[in-house]
């Protein structure tokens, strides 16, 4: 079916886009035509490109071409010549010959399946007797890139700051933005630094005089010597290094959204660039995890920002061909592992991919009736039945555990668990380790075992001094629960364990798991991770004082009120602003990364009173937190 402009602003409404001349006069930059590059078979895109162009992929429900020809349309171009191939005929049912205002023609490139881009945009050469804009057609990217190119006198290719995620042809700029070089990827060999380099996007303005003394006479040559395999910018390349064409301008449009799209993953990422602020925070509720592909700002997830150090990731990418073509070791050899780390018996151990992942088994297997202080970390919450849940709540302002009432409540209750987080998430506040011990006394009269989650201990101010991990022998009931992706930054690699000298207990647990439940990498990890204790325990020294730096500054913020944390972040009230209501939480973190690219964690769905008005912030770098504390003030 073929779309219409009903939907769009006709052409003749578009912004006059204008220039300035040498003499200070204002003149109308002209482009009418564009040509886009649509023949590819994108196999990287299968299952999606089997029976649909690549171009004709959906981006949050619009394809990439219709979304093109809207942009092209909207700066006032009033013709498009698109280069089709594989699949061609269902771009011409779609597009038609008319959209969006534009008038649309094609071109058939016969030989697509054989040849790559070059051969495409030769066989658009008879559109090449005006400026045109070029575009490949697996590009989304705003109106404002096109628009950022037509006021550009002369002729001009779209370019962004490289960064590692971005991969293909980079441009070097001169002082006046001009290509003084361009490097294809077979260019970039090893040793090739991309520093201060910039990613074409694959837009590009071309006046008339340079495609008729430039890109046409290389495009004839490179056809004729039959080097049809070619990428197009080596004709760009060639005419930049051999200095026919010293006024190419690289236009910095990374202002404004774009993304090429190769596979599943890059269509993933325009997804999400593509959204609305609003729709991206709602994404993000649903992610769980790798923020770090999104470009936000995390002071939700709790992190040490200081380990491991780059030496150790350094060594592991050395190994990384063997690691990840190997199988890894088992559960006992794991176990032996986190000994050389903790010093504790091999025997004593149970090694999970990540403390939720023990947690999970805890609650499906192992728990009766269990008692806990709210709030607390949700996940020891939902893995059990609501009718063996009992939460002992923790009274306001600083929510800390008065531990002879928790013993009290579970041997009131009949519970045959307790579990106790220090520090505890979400307050980061602590629970002496003398209590915790005589705690573990008292429940053992009642045959109720004792899980103390030490996930941030080291984090705390006393650090491993407050750990309850070397009087488990005297204390059979008394279990550690321990997430190390915490405590030493590495969440991706989900490394968890329990100890416990209960060995009936330990070995049911084990039994649980897989014989691989944990990764190559995790194991290459816990193999090299004692050659960097001082480096681990520095680590901490610094979040720690990170930590308490962060408290103090938000300490300054009128409507807020912090709690001191002995952990990497800080539990905040929200207090009542002009209207005499506290903001709700969800919709300050909203706001916050809608107008500021930060993300903090509202507690919302903690057990605890007011929880809509609770607010949890972890803190990261110095230069990070400082920049938080501004964006909150400016909110607040």
């Amino acid at each position: 079916m073929t779309e219409t402009a009903e939907t769009t602003e006709p052409a003749s409404q578009a912004p006059d886009l204008r220039r300035e001349t040498g003499s200070g006069a204002s003149v109308p930059v002209v482009v009418r035509r564009a040509v886009i590059l649509a023949a590819g078979r994108g196999d990287r895109l299968q299952p999606l490109t089997n029976h649909l162009p690549k171009c004709l992929v959906e981006v949050n429900g619009e394809p990439l071409l219709s979304r093109a020809l809207r942009a092209l349309a909207a700066c006032g171009l009033q013709e498009a010549t698109i280069v089709i191939g594989h699949l061609g005929e269902v771009i011409r049912e779609r597009i038609g010959d008319h959209f969006a205002g534009l008038e649309i023609h094609y071109v058939d490139a016969l030989d697509y399946d054989t040849t790559n881009n070059i051969r495409s945009l030769w066989d658009a050469r008879d559109y090449f007797d005006k400026d045109i804009l070029l575009l490949e057609a697996d590009v989304i990217f705003d109106r404002e890139v096109i628009e950022a190119l037509v006021c550009q006198p002369g002729s001009s290719i779209a370019v962004a700051p490289y960064h590692s995620a971005l991969s293909g042809t980079v441009v070097r700029r001169g002082e006046q933005a001009e290509v003084v070089s361009f490097h294809l990827g077979a260019d970039q060999r090893a040793g090739f630094d991309p520093a201060g380099s910039y990613k074409t996007v694959n837009i590009s303005l071309l006046r008339a005089g340079l495609l008729r003394d430039q890109l046409l006479p290389r495009l004839d040559r490179l056809i004729e010597d039959g080097q049809v395999q070619e990428y197009y910018e080596r004709t760009f390349r060639d005419f930049v290094a051999d200095g026919s064409v010293a006024d190419l301008a690289a236009v910095d449009v990374s202002a404004s959204r774009w993304y090429e799209i190769d596979d599943q993953r890059d269509l993933e990422a325009a997804e999400f660039l593509f959204l609305n602020r609003d729709s991206q925070f709602d994404r993000i509720q649903h992610l769980h995890g790798s923020y770090w592909r999104y470009g936000f700002v995390d002071h939700s997830y709790l992190y040490n920002m200081y380990f491991p150090p780059d030496a150790m990731l350094q060594d592991l990418q050395g190994d990384l061909r063997e690691i990840v073509t190997n199988y890894p070791v088992g559960q006992a050899e794991c176990a032996r592992l986190i000994s050389g780390w903790t010093g504790a018996d091999p025997d004593q151990l149970v090694v999970a991919n990540g403390a939720a992942e023990l947690i999970k088994i805890l609650g499906n297997e192992f728990l009766g009736d269990l008692a806990i202080a709210t709030p607390s970390f949700n996940e020891y919450e939902e893995v059990i039945a609501a009718d063996r849940l009992h939460r002992l709540p923790l009274a306001a302002p600083n929510f800390d555990l008065d531990l002879s009432a928790l013993v009290a409540f579970a041997i009131d209750r009949g519970c045959d668990t307790a579990v106790v987080v220090s520090p505890n998430n979400p307050t980061a506040r602590s629970v002496p380790r003398d209590d915790l011990l005589r705690a573990a006394s008292e429940l053992e009269a009642h045959d109720c075992r004792l899980i103390v989650d030490e996930s941030f201990v080291e984090f705390a101010g006393e650090g491993l001094n407050g750990s309850v991990e070397p009087f488990l022998e005297a204390h059979p009931n008394l279990a550690v629960l321990k997430s190390m992706s915490k405590i030493m930054g590495i969440a991706g690699l989900r490394i968890g364990y329990l100890r416990s000298t209960d060995r009936e207990f330990v070995d049911a647990l084990r039994a649980e798991l897989p014989i691989w439940n944990l990764n190559g990498l995790a194991e290459a990890f816990l193999r090299s991770v004692g050659r960097y204790r001082r480096e681990f325990l520095e680590s901490c020294d610094l979040t720690r004082a990170t930590s308490i730096d962060l408290y103090e500054r938000l300490q300054s913020l009128p409507g807020l009120q912090p709690i001191e944390p002995d952990a990497n972040f800080v539990l905040c009230k929200l207090t009542p602003d002009s209207s005499g209501e506290p903001p709700d939480a969800r919709s300050f973190a909203r706001r916050l990364y809608v107008n500021h690219n930060i993300l903090i964690k509202d507690c919302s769905t903690k057990s605890m009173p007011d929880a809509n008005h609770y607010l949890r912030i972890a803190a990261r770098t110095p230069a990070e937190n400082r920049q938080l504390v501004d964006a909150l003030r400016q909110l607040l």
